[in-house]
């Protein structure tokens, strides 16, 4: 018996898991695989304990000897690597762990937990993983257990004492490790160990700690005890265990025995010994306290008495507090228990919302819990409310089918939205990576269904609707409303790794998905996407299951919110709920205290600066000279006044900062707050290892802010530091990203082997749930009846299925084969016509049962079957999260390790409440806030981590307050003043409400940016101590200006409201936009100043868009994110307009560093220029003055200029704010008010010169630009004294040649070529129509910098120092000056001409050399002195575009490879599902939609005998015609007419060096040019249309193969001899492609043109409509010599057409037998089309020809055989693994390739 299990596998050995080794009985042998040497070697395999999956691992166990041979390995080579001393040490811990049913012995137990804490100690991050596993374990709890087990009563305090150090100690330091309480990975592990120490009813954790109390309490008094610190670490040790037990289990609450333990620890330990551990002691009493204050919670309206006013007006509180009950099943009395996102019932309710007002007094909760549920109520009502309004008249007009509505009772504040009608819900989805997904249909926007495809994918993407991660929302006629987020429809590829069998499907699946993904314009009539639900909440899908494909009988509607981000307020949201739950938030004392205070609060220092001996050093602000800070001594500051470069207000602002736990520094504009936050930082870092600070976080509103935050402290030599979050544009700041710093970290055994098992289960997982939704699919499918019934109703399951059935629910009985099910439910007796119920036919045979009662019961199967299924795929979904959030775990660990490690963390506020549960436990204890003004009153809140013991808050509340969405909270709004949401806790602390706490701050007062008239505008309104830095008084005047700051006051009104929905809320001023324009234009034409040295601002977004289309014209603009986010939420972006591709890229792309920037106000604070220009848009009767009217934005408005300021703007209208009032006021008092602006001439300051129109710049400014073009072309002098050159307007260079010699003053050089027109003088008037060069402008008016310029750099002389008669000087758009000597040389003009040897010549340039050479130019040329590009110089012309035109093909052979290679795959795929047998589930059911192109007749079936005659096209459609009813052709006709877009778009006309030939050979024949331009074919590319040309052909003959050998099958009444065929129009198309590529050297192709040839003829034969038999016998004998033909090529060519003789054998056998056969792809070719991919993804096989014509290894066999190039006929390939001569390698096409990966 023995013998014969020998020979079966040990299935345990198999898994890994066979404890009896050799002994086992059965065979240990692993199965032999083909694969397994290809297999990656198992990670696992050399540690210590080898792999422990066995069979099942997926790596390979062979280890490869040196003879080549594979081998398992021994138990020695696994363990061959020696152990660490750390592993070592492991090891011998882990055999302390006695056998069960043996006795602990006290010795073991102490030895085991001091082992375990010195390993744990060595900060070594595996091996206290490793330890904290081992103890989660059943032997690890034992041992727990007995150390519980030692505490017994009645020892003495000298024992018990010793009993704590030696064994408690410990296991309390092990556990209680930051780096391990902190860990993600180990939560579970410790969560197990406390639960276990907590014990039935306490009684463990009581024993235990009673025992520890009076050991601490022993240690603490115990006089002979030296070491103070022990007592100190023992006391943290055990508060943090104890901490941790409490929050666990909230039995704890109620037990009376651990108040008393902690009442103990309280009273028994010394207060200063107890600092270390207060906050985990403070938590302890907190959570304790909420069960013993449960009975006395009406003890709080006693506390909060005070003398208030008695009449006020009732405020409906939430949830079961309100009298009239809950207003919806979201409406809760704690706001933990509310949804983020609106329920179905939320939105159809008409009660206003519970918001509870500023006043503590007010709300229905006390302190810190009432400040939490205040703000979230609020900001929540801010964020969702806004969108939850609009669904509701959404959901109102479906169920009512109205258009009127009624308006709401909430308040009116919906967000813009769109709504997409007619939407249906077509199938589910499941991704890898984003969970169920769900196809949605609706209609096509009104005008899109006439547009072709092109333009309706323009459409969708210049009006950015419907993109990813866009926030939509599914409204339903049943009430249904469900929120959705718009998702990439390109599903998640299969990980990477071996592929087998069970793969290759998965893969073919992943294929079919990627190739039929929705799409938004592929469909004129409607759209697809894909949508991912934002919250997965079970009734939903349940609900989604039962509403696919049900378009025709519901009304539903999409409604989009363009401009809302669910990750801006979604995490803040779910942060306070958390907060609200732990109330844990540090300062609620000060934040929220229940005591009323009169005048200002005192505050204490930081916990850490409290602790005995601390002082801070202070050597970074005094550059290295010694100086400590203690607390409560006094502080000479001597040394740092004398040493610091902080002035005295910054000074005291830092000290004060260091010795307040809550820091609040007001900084006006300019006055340094970045730098004195640098400074704290920098302080704070110096004493980080003495505070154990851990890292510091920096906080700010905006990634703007951050980036320049710390990129100070980094070139401040700042280390360690992180920035979290993937929107910063700093290059600086890339490498130090959380996310690239991660990927550098290994991650730990552990780690390794917990991914490794989740992965595992997501695959078991993910089999599962694909299978679910198979069957929900076709839920009365019979698979889904027979595993029902096997599992509910055996008995059943026996009569219907018993016999067993195929895998097509068939049976077979005496020959013939019948659906089992069917025949159930057709087969009843007609003369049985019983009614009975469901329950009682359960019961009873299923052939005793009529045929009603059988659909009754059927229908009852399908049902209950649904339900299970429905059931077990929610279930399935629930484990795939819980799968996904153990993997986010996973890595966050790694994040984790890596914040662990950083001193300075920078966050901004929303990141930091997306990454709050990583951050939490990182135990910073600095949290610094910037811009802390501009920050709203949650986010701040979040900031304030649990272990948080020092916050600085940096900011100005006098300048920019929160935005808010709801003007309704708004403070400044009457009706919002209750409310205030938009007054940040920077502000309410420094201004709190009567009665409440008023923090002390310090305020910076010197303001380093501002000339003192304007820094006097804010310092006589706001700032009364705000001094100005004796460096601002010494700015420079505005050049071309005769002020610096000044009021154009004007009278044009604003603009009428907009019919444009999305421009009607804001406001326009079109006179200011053209005024602002020139301006700008102005000063940018003096050049003294840079484009990033002038700003734009304005209040209104529709001013801002105005402006941005105006300017953009002549500027490189920038618009900042924050903007560019506001406008495509108000629909206001808008580049479908005239604006070109290159101006449209130069937007984006253009840093803030060399750019104008235009801006709202909103989004400029903390940003400066040298020159603001400022469009105040409001001009009107009534004088509402709009955004400005607020003094926080007029402070920001006023205070951005360093030198000078602009305002434009009606003084009339904003007289009646009154700061507005007072700034008029100041400026008329200096003359700085007016109607007209004065210019001035930097040359000739003492002309008057006044604008006051938009106009008058064009006519009077200085320098400016003079209309109309003007140029003298060939010399001639100007004769009059006035000469001016464009700096920037016109749209064309100019030529000024011999200005110098003629005019007599005022001859102004051009630093730059003319980008405009150009006037001189009066008499000489010609417009420009090339772009030339100016040569001879040189006058005693020169910049002496232009002089001094160097412009021979052959001869090394100056512009000052050469003739330009001799040597003239090329002047590039750049604006530097070169010789035409040193120009030509730079340029390589010999290299591209022939130039003459006569260096006296008048034109050096005799012939042109190698023009026709493709690639010629190896790069483009730019400037030798600033690398800018050289473009607009007609000289180098021929160079500059021929090396575009180059760079254009190349991108054209990239982008033709990437479209070609997947048509491949799709028809191969076809061709396999053709030959797949034909099913039921092939019958459509409705034509194809949206493809009537193919088959104009589709919709009737042609009763006439099928005839192929005609264009291929015609042919095609005729077999569509022909099978309407199946839906066999569907997948491959759309396929068909992917390849004839492809063939049309490679055609040599639409390359675009054939385009360019075009609209020259146009150009010269409008001219009169005879002459044609010969060699451009030889630059044309070829080699994808043959290849598009014969994929086209497989296709067509896949569907005539198939249609013919299918035609019985489809059509029983018809037979093949009611087909004719006239396939002379394929033959001819045949010949075509054989001669075309006999002409390109293309062997292959020819040889496929000669066998669809054959193929053909073939295929006619027998069938013709038109050919007689004598002309059928000459055709096939035709077609037997193309065959023959075809052998000779083959064998001429071995490597080029490899595999494809068998083909001519079997087109051979085709003539010969009259039949046909389908065509299947040989293994060589699908190699050759495997090797094009390869070559797409840039694997290095990209080489050139001797003439330049690129060609892949695949098309030559290189390097093993010689060919000829396609192109021009040059030898290509070579032999013996080397390149032919000339052949050279495309490195930069290779590049392209890479880049497109």
């Amino acid at each position: 018996m023995a013998e014969a299990n020998a020979s079966k596998p040990c299935f345990d050995f198999m898994r890994g898991k066979c404890k009896y080794g050799k002994k086992c009985k059965f065979l240990h042998e692993s199965k032999a695989t083909s694969k397994a040497s290809s297999r990656e070697l198992c990670p696992y395999l050399g540690t210590s304990k080898g792999c422990f999956r066995g069979q099942q691992c997926r790596f390979s166990h062979e280890i490869v000897a040196g003879n080549g041979a594979s081998t398992q390995p021994s138990q020695a080579t696994a363990r061959s690597r020696p152990r660490t001393e750390v592993e070592t040490g492991f090891r011998e811990w882990t055999f302390l762990i006695p056998k069960q049913r043996t006795r602990f012995q006290v010795l073991e137990i102490g030895k085991f937990f001091r082992m375990g804490w010195d390993l744990a100690s060595k900060e070594d991050t595996e091996t206290g993983q490793q330890i904290i596993k081992k103890l989660a374990t059943e032997e690890g709890l034992a041992m727990i257990k007995a150390l519980v087990d030692e505490q017994a009563d009645g020892v003495g305090l000298e024992t018990r004492l010793r009993e704590f150090k030696d064994r408690t100690l410990p296991f309390f330091r092990t556990i209680s490790l930051p780096d391990i309480l902190s860990s993600l990975i180990l939560e579970t592990s410790l969560d197990t160990i406390c639960t276990f120490l907590f014990g039935p009813n306490g009684r463990r954790a009581i024993k235990l700690f009673t025992a520890t109390a009076s050991a601490l309490g022993a240690l603490a008094w115990d006089e002979t005890a030296k070491d103070e610190d022990l007592t100190s670490i023992a006391v943290t040790a055990s508060l943090a265990v104890l901490e941790r037990i409490v929050e666990l289990n909230q039995g704890a609450q109620v037990i009376v025995e651990f108040t008393s333990i902690v009442n103990d620890l309280s009273t028994t330990i010394p207060e200063q010994l107890l600092q270390t551990g207060s906050r985990s002691l403070a938590r302890i009493r907190q959570r304790l306290g909420v069960g013993a204050a449960i009975p006395l919670s009406e003890d709080r309206s006693t506390a909060q008495q005070s003398h208030r006013p008695l009449f006020e007006l009732a405020l409906d509180p939430p949830g079961i507090l309100s009298e009239s009950g809950p207003r919806h099943d979201n409406d809760h009395t704690h706001i933990s228990n509310i949804k983020i996102l609106p329920t179905t019932d939320e939105i159809q309710s008409s009660r206003s919302e519970y918001l509870p007002p500023s006043d503590p007094a007010k709300q229905h909760l006390p302190g810190l819990a009432g400040l939490l549920d205040r703000q979230f109520r609020l900001l929540r009502e801010d964020t969702v409310g806004q969108f939850r309004d609009a669904v509701q008249v959404e959901c109102k007009r479906l169920t009512t089918r109205a258009k009127a509505q009624s308006p709401s009772k909430r308040q009116n504040n919906s967000v813009r939205h769109i709504i997409y009608q007619n939407v249906a819900l077509l199938r589910l989805e499941f991704d890898r990576k984003r969970g169920l997904q769900v196809v949605a249909e609706f209609d096509q926007p009104s005008g899109l269904a006439k547009k072709g495809t092109k333009e309706r994918e323009e459409w969708w993407k210049n009006t950015k609707q419907l993109q990813i991660d866009a926030f939509v929302c599914l409204v339903s006629s049943t009430g249904r409303v469900i929120f959705f987020s718009v998702c990439d429809p390109a599903p998640t590829p299969p990980p990477q790794k071996k592929i087998d069998e069970q793969d290759k499907d998965r893969l073919a699946k992943y294929q079919r998905a990627f190739d039929e993904r929705p799409n938004l314009f592929k469909h004129a009539n409607r759209a697809t996407l894909m949508l991912s639900l934002v919250e997965d909440a079970s009734e939903d899908i349940t609900w989604i299951n039962s509403h696919l494909g049900k378009a025709g009988k519901l009304q539903q509607s999409l409604v989009e919110f363009p401009g809302i981000l669910l990750a801006s307020f979604q995490p803040t949201l779910q942060a306070i709920q958390k907060m609200s739950r732990t109330l844990d938030l540090p300062f609620s004392q000060f934040i929220a205290s229940h005591i009323q205070h009169a005048g200002d609060v005192e505050l204490p220092a930081p916990a850490y600066f409290r602790k005995p001996g601390f002082a801070f050093d202070l050597e970074t602000l005094t550059g290295g000279e010694q100086l400590k800070l203690r607390l409560g001594q006094p502080f000479d500051d001597t040394i740092l006044r004398e040493r610091s470069t902080l002035d005295n207000a910054q000074r005291l602002a830092t000290l004060n900062a260091l010795r307040s736990c809550i820091a609040l520094i007001q900084g006006p504009p300019g006055t340094g707050k970045s730098y004195t936050g640098v400074a704290i930082i920098k302080a704070l870092l110096k004493n980080r290892k003495a505070a154990q600070l851990g890292p510091i976080i920096c906080v700010c509103y905006t990634n703007h802010a951050l980036d320049q935050l710390l990129e100070q402290l980094v070139k401040d030599g700042v280390e360690q530091l992180i920035r979290l979050g993937s929107r910063s544009k700093s290059e600086l700041l890339q490498n130090l990203n959380l996310y690239h710093i991660s990927k550098e970290v290994r991650p730990t055994k552990i780690e390794g082997y917990e991914k490794y098992q989740l992965y595992e289960k997501l695959d078991i997982v993910l089999e599962e749930i694909e299978k679910l939704m198979q069957g929900l699919r076709d839920p009365a499918h019979w698979t889904n009846i027979k595993d029902y019934l096997e599992t509910h109703q055996n008995n059943h399951f026996r009569q219907l299925f018993g016999r067993g059935v195929d895998e097509q629910g068939f049976q077979e009985v005496k020959g013939k084969r019948f659906n089992v099910l069917n025949s159930w439910l057709k087969g009843s007796p007609k003369r049985m016509t019983s009614t009975r119920a469901v329950p009682e036919l359960l019961s009873i045979g299923l052939n005793d049962m009529s045929g009603l009662e059988r659909r009754v019961l059927h229908q009852y199967w399908t049902q209950e079957s649904t339900r299970e299924l429905n059931g077990r795929f929610l279930h399935a979904l629930d484990s795939y999260r819980e799968i996904r959030d153990s993997l986010k775990k996973c890595h966050q660990e790694l994040d984790l390790r890596c914040l662990l490690r950083a001193h300075v963390i920078g966050v901004t506020t929303t990141g930091l409440a997306r990454n709050l549960d990583v951050l939490r436990r990182v135990r910073a204890k600095v949290v610094i806030i910037e811009e802390a003004g501009e920050v709203l009153e949650a986010h701040t809140l979040t900031a304030f981590l649990p272990s948080i013991e020092h916050a600085i808050l940096i900011g100005d509340h006098e300048q920019l307050r929160p935005q808010i969405n709801n003007y309704e909270f708004q403070h400044e709004n009457p009706r919002g003043t209750k409310f205030s949401l938009d007054i940040s806790l920077f502000e309410r602390l420094i201004h709190p409400q009567s009665g409440y706490p008023k923090l002390l701050y310090s305020s910076l007062e010197v303001q380093r940016r501002m000339h003192p008239s304007i820094s006097e505008l804010i310092r006589s309104t706001l700032y009364p101590k705000l001094q100005d830095h004796p460096s601002v008084s010494t700015y420079p005047e505005v050049d071309g200006m005769r002020k610096r700051l000044f009021w154009l006051d004007h009278n044009k009104k604003e603009d009428t409201a907009s019919s444009n929905p999305a421009q009607s809320f804001s406001k326009t001023n079109t006179w200011e936009v053209e005024m602002t324009t020139a301006l700008v234009s102005h000063l940018v034409r003096q050049g003294i100043y840079q484009n990033e040295d002038i700003a734009v601002l304005t209040p209104y977004l529709g001013q801002l868009q105005k402006l941005k289309q105006r300017l953009r014209s002549s500027f490189a603009i920038v618009v900042g994110d924050r903007d560019l986010e506001d406008l495509e939420a108000k629909g206001l972006e808008d580049d479908s307009g005239n604006e070109t591709v290159a101006t449209a890229g130069r937007v984006r792309k253009t840093t803030l560093l060399n750019a104008l920037r235009i801006a709202t106000v909103d989004n400029f604070q903390g940003e400066e220029a040298k020159v603001i220009i400022i469009s105040l848009v409001r001009s009107n009767d009534e004088r509402k003055c709009g955004f400005l009217k607020t003094s926080n934005r007029i402070n920001v408005l006023l205070s951005r200029a360093r030198h000078g300021m602009y305002i434009v703007g009606n003084a009339h209208t904003a007289r009646c704010v009154p700061m507005w009032d007072d700034v008029i006021t100041i400026l008329e008092n200096d003359g700085n008010v007016g109607q007209a602006l004065a210019l001035c001439c930097p040359r000739h300051r003492e002309t008057p010169i006044e604008v006051s129109e938009p106009d008058d710049f064009s006519i009077l400014s200085p320098e400016g630009n003079i209309p109309p073009a003007a140029t003298l072309a060939q010399g001639l002098a100007m004769e009059i004294s006035h000469v001016g050159c464009a700096w920037s307007h016109a749209r064309f260079g100019a030529v000024i040649h011999a200005v110098a010699k003629n005019a007599t003053s005022l001859a102004l050089p051009a630093s730059k070529t003319a980008l405009g027109l150009v006037h001189i003088g009066a008499p000489a008037n010609y417009h420009a129509q090339y772009p030339v060069t100016c040569f001879h402008v040189l006058n005693a008016c020169a910049d002496k910098s232009v002089k001094d310029m160097m412009v021979d750099y052959i001869m090394g002389s100056s512009y000052a120092e050469i003739d330009l008669d001799e040597s003239p000087c090329l002047v590039p758009s750049c604006g530097h000056i070169l010789t035409l000597e040193s120009m030509d040389g730079h340029m390589d003009m010999s290299k591209y001409y022939t130039m003459s040897s006569d260096t006296d010549a008048e034109n050096p340039i005799i012939a042109l050399k190698s023009s026709s050479v493709p690639f010629a130019t190896s790069d483009l040329k730019n400037c030798p002195l600033c690398r800018k590009p050289l473009r607009n110089i007609n000289r180098y012309g021929r160079i500059v575009r021929r090396a575009w035109i180059d760079e254009a093909t190349k991108k054209f052979i990239v982008w033709a490879n990437a479209q070609f290679v997947p048509l491949a795959s799709r028809m191969e795929q076809e061709e396999a599902k053709l030959r797949e047998p034909v099913t039921e589930r092939q019958t459509l059911k409705s034509p194809l939609l949206g493809h009537t192109e193919l088959a104009p007749a589709l919709d009737r079936l042609s009763l006439e005998p099928v005839r192929l005659t005609g264009s291929r096209y015609e042919q095609i459609c005729v077999i569509l015609r022909a099978s309407k009813t199946n839906a066999r052709y569907k997948s491959i006709s759309l396929l068909r007419i992917d390849i004839e877009k492809f063939l049309r778009e490679v055609d040599e006309a639409e390359q675009p060096i054939s385009r360019i030939h075009s609209l020259v050979q146009d150009a010269r024949n409008h001219r009169g040019v005879s002459t044609e331009i010969t060699d451009i074919p030889s630059v044309l590319q070829v080699r994808n249309r043959l290849l598009a040309t014969v994929l086209l052909f497989r296709c067509d003959y896949a569907i005539f193969s198939d249609f013919f050998t299918r035609r019985g099958g489809t059509a029983p009444e018809r037979s093949l001899r009611d087909c004719r065929l006239d396939l002379a129009t394929n033959r001819k198309d045949c010949k075509i492609l054989i001669q075309d590529s006999q002409s390109r050297q293309q062997p292959a192709q020819e040889v496929e043109g000669l066998l669809y040839y054959a193929r053909f003829v073939a295929l006619e034969r027998g069938r013709s409509a038109s050919l007689s038999d004598a002309d059928m016998t000459t055709l096939v004998d035709r077609a037997k010599d193309h065959l023959h033909l075809a052998r000779t090529i083959c064998n001429a060519h071995p490597g080029q057409t490899a595999g494809m003789l068998a083909e001519v054998s079997e087109a051979e056998r085709m003539l010969r037998d009259a039949t046909f056969y389908a065509p299947v792809t040989n293994a060589e070719k699908a190699a050759v089309y495997a090797a094009m991919a390869q070559s797409f993804q840039g694997t290095g096989h990209w080489y050139y020809c001797a003439n330049g014509h690129p060609f892949t290894v695949g098309e030559c066999g290189m390097p093993m055989e010689t060919s000829r190039c396609p192109q021009c006929g040059a030898t290509v390939g070579g032999t013996h693994h080397r390149p032919a001569a000339g052949v050279t390698r495309a490195a930069d096409l290779e590049a392209d390739f890479e880049r497109r990966r």
